[in-house]
C-alpha cells in the first residue's frame, strides 16, 4: 500500500476518534506532564508543520463541595484536541490546541435515594456537556543544544511557556433541574491558565530520555454574574512533570515507559456558609477551599508508538495513577490516550 494512501486511512481515522462513544470526567488533580505534550518534545526543523489528533479518556468523583453533603459526583469525560505545531526556526515551536468535549455528570442521590429526581434511577442530578473546551496556545523554545556526531547523541533544553484560554462554556445547565451543573462538569473554566516549564532532552540511537516540570496558574473566574457557577471561582496552581524512556524496537516501532506526577493547590470559592438567605453570593463574601479539591497523583504510563509511513505516527497511552493523595473524598481512574501525528512539511 502506498505512503499516500497509508496516510489517508490514519488521518480518515483520527477524524473518526471524534465519534467513538465519550462518557467522560474532568476533576482538580486530572492531567499530568508536559501542557505542550501533543505536539511532541523533538527538537524542532525549521519551517515544519505538525497537525496531531489525540482523543483522550478519563473518569473521576468526588463528594459534592455543598456543605454537609454525603452525595458522590462522578464524571466521565472524551476529549479529542487537535493541536498544530509550526517551526518558524530550528528552535522555536509555535502550538495551539483545539480542544472539542464532551462530558457525562451525575450528582448521586444520597442515602436512602432521598434526592433522587428520575424514577428508578438512583440520581438526583445529571448533565451531558458538549462543545469546544479551554484553547491552548503556546510555544517552546530550545535555548540549548549539543550534538556529538562520533558517539550519536544529542541533548537539548528547552522552556515552555502559554495559556489555556477561556472559550469553554461555563453557563451549562441541568435539564432536570435547570440548575448549574458542577464547576468541574462545565466545558471550560472561565479563566485563562497561565503555564511555564522546562523540558530536557537526551538522545542516543535508539533511546530518548526526556524531563519536564511545569506550573499552571489558574486567573480567577472572569465571569460578573453571581449565578454562574464560576463565579468568583479560581482553579488551584498545578505543578506537574515526568520523566520518561523511549525505546526503539525497530524502524517503525518504539515503546515508553514514564513516571508522571501532579500536584494541585485547592480550587477557592466564596464560601456558601456566608451566602445570602436565598442561596446567592453575597457582596464581599469570603472565599475558602472548595472541599474535595486538589491533591497528588503519581501516574505510572507505557505507551507505544508505530511510524506507520514515515510522515505519520500512531500512538497509544495510558497513565495510571499508582500513588494518590488526594484532599478530602476523591477518585481518579486511569487516563487513556490514542492519537495520531503527521509531519505536513
Amino acid at each position: 500500500m502506498s505512503k499516500a494512501l497509508n496516510s489517508f486511512w490514519l488521518l480518515t481515522l483520527s477524524f473518526l476518534l471524534l465519534f467513538m462513544p465519550s462518557l467522560s470526567q474532568a476533576c482538580s488533580v486530572c492531567g499530568c506532564g508536559d501542557p505542550l505534550a501533543s505536539s511532541g518534545s523533538a527538537h524542532p526543523m525549521a519551517g515544519s508543520v505538525r497537525l496531531d489528533f489525540e482523543e483522550v479518556y478519563l473518569t473521576a468523583s468526588a463528594i459534592s463541595d455543598a456543605p454537609g453533603s454525603n452525595q458522590w459526583e462522578s464524571l466521565r469525560q472524551t476529549n479529542l484536541n487537535t493541536t498544530l505545531s509550526y517551526a518558524p526556526s530550528d528552535d522555536i515551536s509555535l502550538i495551539v490546541m483545539v480542544p472539542i468535549v464532551q462530558k457525562y455528570w451525575s450528582l448521586d442521590e444520597g442515602p436512602n435515594n432521598e434526592d433522587a429526581t428520575l424514577a428508578g434511577q438512583s440520581i438526583a442530578d445529571t448533565g451531558t456537556p458538549f462543545g469546544i473546551g479551554d484553547i491552548n496556545i503556546g510555544a517552546r523554545y530550545f535555548f540549548w543544544q549539543e550534538t556529538d556526531f562520533q558517539t550519536k547523541q544529542h541533548q537539548a533544553l528547552a522552556i515552555s511557556f502559554g495559556s489555556y484560554l477561556p472559550t469553554g462554556a461555563t453557563n451549562i445547565v441541568s435539564g432536570i433541574t435547570g440548575d448549574p451543573i458542577d464547576t468541574h462538569a462545565q466545558l471550560g473554566t472561565g479563566a485563562f491558565g497561565l503555564y511555564a516549564g522546562l523540558l530536557y532532552n537526551h538522545v542516543w540511537d535508539g533511546f530518548t530520555l526526556s524531563v519536564n516540570a511545569n506550573v499552571v496558574y489558574h486567573t480567577q473566574a472572569l465571569t460578573n454574574d453571581p449565578t454562574s457557577p464560576v463565579y468568583e471561582y479560581t482553579f488551584g496552581t498545578s505543578y506537574t512533570g515526568g520523566i520518561s524512556g523511549q525505546l526503539k524496537i525497530d524502524d517503525p516501532l518504539a515503546v515508553a515507559l514514564a513516571v508522571e506526577g501532579r500536584y494541585t493547590d485547592p480550587d477557592t470559592e466564596p464560601n456558601p456558609n456566608d451566602s445570602n438567605s436565598d442561596g446567592s453570593t453575597a457582596a464581599g463574601q469570603p472565599t475558602w477551599n472548595t472541599p474535595n479539591t486538589g491533591g497528588t497523583v503519581i501516574d505510572l504510563s507505557p505507551a507505544v508508538y508505530w511510524n506507520a509511513t514515515g510522515t505519520a505516527v500512531l500512538y497509544g497511552k495510558v497513565q495510571i495513577p499508582t500513588i494518590t493523595n488526594f484532599i478530602g473524598q476523591q477518585t481518579l481512574g486511569p487516563t487513556y490516550i490514542f492519537g495520531t501525528q503527521f509531519l505536513i512539511n
